[in-house]
């Protein structure tokens, strides 16, 4: 198969959309308009290094686990991902990268998906941001909650700057000069 990504390394974060119905609620519920739903990212991955091949990190029910670049790329190519940004921290050094990648393999990978956060942040989407408190369970983790982790504490960068952080934030920072899209 050929290459359609960028070149990748580790800390990479990955911002998208995908076709899936678990996907179309999230944007629906983030974009709070189902005509820009549709541009709202729904999830969040980042580039990890294991056992000598990068792979992608992503939290997705149940667990947070690796996923082959390849299922990527055929993804995008089917359009089942029809937006997909790779993004670097703006500033943020390879040292940094390296251990936002290691840190997820540490503590993100195989921990369980956050339906409780997920619940939660969907409560939040319809009546408000009414607490500063994560909004799941510790040791669990969604998507942009597992990446933001590996950059707060392996890298040591915090370009999301909240709790409960989405891949509607990660396009958000994206667009203040937080991140930086890797071509």
């Amino acid at each position: 198969m050929e290459n359609i990504l960028p070149e990748l390394r580790p800390g990479l974060v990955l911002n998208m959309s995908t076709n899936s119905l678990f996907g179309r609620l999230i944007r629906f519920a983030l974009a709070r308009d189902w005509k820009d739903s549709r541009e709202c990212p729904n999830h969040d991955a980042m580039v990890v290094k294991h056992d000598g091949k990068l792979w992608i990190g992503e939290s997705q029910p149940p667990v947070a686990r690796l996923t082959p670049i390849e299922e990527y790329e055929a993804q995008i190519k089917s359009g089942f991902i029809y937006r997909f940004r790779v993004l670097e921290v703006v500033g943020a050094t390879t040292e940094q990268e390296e251990a936002a990648s290691e840190w997820w393999l540490d503590y993100v990978r195989n921990s369980p998906y956050d339906y409780k956060g997920i619940f939660r942040l969907l409560v939040k989407v319809i009546f408000g941001n009414w607490f500063k408190a994560a909004a799941g369970w510790e040791w669990a983790r969604w998507c942009s909650e597992g990446v933001a982790d590996a950059w707060r504490c392996g890298g040591e960068s915090d370009p999301w700057g909240k709790n409960n952080p989405t891949p509607l934030t990660t396009l958000t920072r994206f667009k203040q000069g937080k991140f930086r899209l890797v071509e």
